[in-house]
């Protein structure tokens, strides 16, 4: 931070010395080195002003953007929360259309963690089982 100050000094002191001395040995050519100076100060705060606006679109379009992405994502949960009622509803009416004996597949459907330790469970009882009829005999 302090190099950056006493740059922009330094920087300062010359163009201020080097004017000095510039307008002491040739007059004309100072005027213009002046005119010269100005018009790329102008044309330096022209482009920032229209960097600034650009980068303000480009903000403003990054924020439009992710909150189409958090509508989309919320649309898109509940299109699959009203699938799965429909999925819930056409079980049920076929249960009832059948005319046959509700089960519990009908309404319940096991996430696959719980399928993973159903299996592991009757792993385990089927070598334990296998295990105890071998001692038996």
């Amino acid at each position: 931070m302090t190099t950056l100050v006493v740059g922009g000094l330094f920087n300062a002191v010359a163009f201020a010395g080097a004017g000095l001395l510039f307008s002491r040995l040739n007059h004309n050519g100072y005027k213009e080195e002046v005119r010269r100076h100005n018009q790329a100060l102008e044309e330096l705060a022209k482009t920032k002003e229209k960097f600034y606006e650009s980068e303000v679109k480009r903000r403003n379009d990054e924020a439009r953007r992710r909150a189409e992405i958090l509508d989309a994502n919320a649309d898109i949960e509940d299109t699959n929360k009203a699938l799965e009622n429909l999925r819930n509803y056409t079980r049920r009416m076929d249960a009832t259309v059948l005319d046959r004996k509700p089960k519990l597949e009908d309404y319940y459907q096991p996430s696959d963690e719980m399928k993973k330790y159903e299996i592991i469970t009757m792993s385990l009882l089927g070598v334990g089982g296998a295990y105890g009829i071998t001692r038996l005999f």
